[in-house]
């Protein structure tokens, strides 16, 4: 099994942007998931078996840089991406749910 080291700079981590209704973004629910979500970086032992190789390759450490999802939609800069890591690898929205009661 072949191991890589991820680049530890700021600007060379993977994007992962969160999201979630403009309403929900104010309680306390939100922050807790925000916490929870920032806990489980940075990923450890990354494991994938590249289609063109035989062996499986690990990363023993990535960390993400987590934003809003507002901060990488900037309608001024290009859609094409220099980079894979110029653009977001995985957008998360977190969507809510209410109980509704129905009169009978």
């Amino acid at each position: 099994m072949n191991s890589i080291t991820s680049p530890t700079m700021t600007g060379n981590r993977p994007i992962v942007s969160c999201a979630t209704a403009p309403s929900f973004l104010l309680t306390g629910a939100w922050k807790q998931i925000q916490t929870a979500l920032r806990a489980q970086f940075p990923l450890r032992n990354i494991h994938w078996k590249p289609p063109s190789g035989s062996s499986i390759l690990t990363i023993q450490q990535l960390d993400v840089n987590l934003v809003p999802f507002e901060t990488v939609r900037v309608e001024h800069t290009s859609q094409v991406p220099v980079t894979l890591l110029d653009k977001p690898l995985l957008h998360i929205y977190v969507v809510t749910c209410e109980v509704l009661t129905l009169a009978s």
